[in-house]
């Protein structure tokens, strides 16, 4: 099945960019300072978890509400879908050895199993990048003429009860900090009216807090 008019699809490349940053700037926090005091042990291996679990949750959307209806209504690219969609067993496999590795270091912090989880984080990056550049090239073009824009927009919501309340606010600043005025003001779209008037109370400052004490240290 294909649409003749495009769905508007440009957030999958504006969350990817989350992940593009997430683990490579977390490995060169993990080596700046693998004995960090035990507050900072905390709450960094606590942000490796979370950036852990946000590709998670991206994945099981797609792999629920993406991947299956590309494959029915597109059969003729199947092969290429399925390639795209395997990519993300690869993946699991590195997220899991990086929340292992994590899990070490947070128990007991040291040279070496800082080290340990700094080449897990870019062991990470290394699968996740080609594969982001695999979803945006091949993937999310087919979707913009297969699926509806409520189908694509399901992806978005699918993962907002995934994050923790507290978090939610965390998530959003993460993924808004690094874009530019049109990107920013799409993604504010998606925000419910309050929210949006409430904006610097729930989503900026918070996330200017954390963004503080996640590069500078507690």
């Amino acid at each position: 099945m294909s649409k003749t008019e495009p769905i508007v699809v440009r957030d999958m490349a504006i969350v990817h960019r989350t992940f593009r940053n997430a683990y490579d700037e977390s490995a060169r926090l993990v080596r700046a300072a693998p004995t960090p005091s035990p507050g900072r042990v905390t709450f960094l291996a606590d942000h490796i978890d979370f950036v852990l679990a946000m590709l998670h949750v991206h994945h099981e959307g797609e792999d629920e509400l993406l991947y299956p209806k590309l494959m029915e209504r597109a059969p003729d690219q199947a092969a290429v879908t399925e390639q795209v969609d395997h990519e993300h067993l690869l993946i699991k496999t590195a997220l899991d050895a990086t929340s292992a590795a994590c899990a070490a270091w947070r128990r007991r912090p040291s040279a070496e199993t800082g080290e340990a989880l700094a080449a897990a984080l870019d062991q990470l990056n290394l699968v996740v990048q080609p594969h982001l550049d695999d979803e945006e090239q091949k993937v999310v073009p087919l979707a913009a003429v297969t699926l509806t824009q409520r189908e694509w927009d399901a992806l978005g919501k699918h993962a907002v009860p995934q994050i923790s309340r507290n978090m939610r606010g965390i998530a959003f600043g993460m993924i808004l900090e690094p874009l530019g005025e049109a990107d920013r003001t799409h993604m504010m779209r998606v925000l419910p009216a309050p929210v949006r008037i409430l904006f610097p109370l729930l989503i900026g400052r918070p996330w200017k807090k954390y963004a503080g004490t996640l590069r500078t240290g507690t």
